[in-house]
């Protein structure tokens, strides 16, 4: 996992990616609050970056704190893992 040259955002969502790629279900429903605390990051920094990527359609709210990828979140993680 090099994590180290990605941004907080895409951090989360190759987080996200990982997590749904080993859940062997590319829409599996995730905490953000899991996925984000796997990165580091506090709850008030995961709200925020949710908040963003929401907008930019990337992610979907799911139950509760549950978020999962579309299919430009998608995307955007396989051209990121490509870098």
């Amino acid at each position: 996992m090099g994590y180290k040259a990605h941004t907080k955002d895409e951090k989360l969502m190759i987080c996200l990616y990982e997590t749904a790629l080993d859940a062997q279900d590319i829409h599996a429903q995730f905490s953000r609050y899991d996925i984000g605390t796997k990165i580091g990051l506090h709850p008030k920094g995961i709200d925020t970056i949710c908040v963003l990527l929401l907008q930019a359609n990337f992610i979907k709210k799911g139950d509760g704190d549950k978020i999962f990828l579309t299919k430009n979140g998608e995307e955007l993680v396989l051209r990121l893992l490509r870098e």
